[in-house]
């Protein structure tokens, strides 16, 4: 006879503490109570500011305004996120996060109209722009083991043409790289978001959300 597989250990005396109060300490406080069946009492997460949130907090009010320290993008492949925002009810408690976003974008689709802007001139659906060369060294880097790419920076992968590029301008618009971040770091991102590049010219596969 097995283990009673419904059988939960008893976490009722645990003590967890968190450093940092971003979105790390925040999902693993969630999970913890959710999948570790820990009282949420016995969490604590210890924070220097006067908010939680870390790099996804924000500041302000309808009266004056409000502040975040960046744009948030999510897609239909992020399923973690979608899994952890799925045991999450909204504000009113008529559905979950997870429901919340998916219903907001049939009503609201993402579609950049001006993704690019050169001389004071909008460029609707801008082509890439890249060479062969590029285009190759590109596929290089989505196989290539990251222990070879070592410490290597991007502008080490490409010439300084590739940098001129509206697929460059586009990338590092949308993901926040700059020229001497980490080639391993670009190649995650590059293998990771492949399937967006059909519409990347108008950020279409973004899902708008109200978060």
């Amino acid at each position: 006879m097995g283990p009673d597989a419904n059988r939960r250990p008893d976490r009722s005396g645990a003590k967890i503490y968190l450093i940092g109060g971003g979105i790390a300490s925040l999902a693993a406080a969630a999970f913890l109570i959710r999948d570790g069946h820990v009282p949420g009492r016995n969490i604590t997460i210890l924070e220097e500011l006067d908010r939680l949130g870390g790099s996804l907090d924000g500041a302000g009010s309808a009266e004056h305004g409000y502040v975040a320290r960046g744009g948030r993008m999510l897609e239909s492949k992020y399923r973690c996120t979608y899994d952890l925002f799925s045991s999450i009810p909204t504000i009113d408690k008529s559905r979950t996060v997870t429901q919340e976003i998916f219903q907001w974008n049939e009503v609201i689709r993402t579609g950049s109209k001006s993704r690019l802007v050169r001389a004071g001139r909008k460029l609707d659906s801008p082509e890439f722009g890249l060479s062969e060369r590029h285009i190759l060294t590109l596929e290089r880097l989505a196989v290539e083991p990251e222990a070879l790419l070592g410490r290597s920076s991007i502008k080490d992968q490409f010439d300084v043409s590739f940098f001129e590029t509206n697929f460059w301008f586009m990338w590092c618009t949308t993901f926040a790289f700059q020229p001497w971040h980490s080639a391993v770091e670009f190649k995650r991102y590059l293998v990771r978001f492949a399937h967006m590049i059909d519409g990347f010219n108008q950020l279409k596969g973004n899902h708008a959300h109200g978060l």
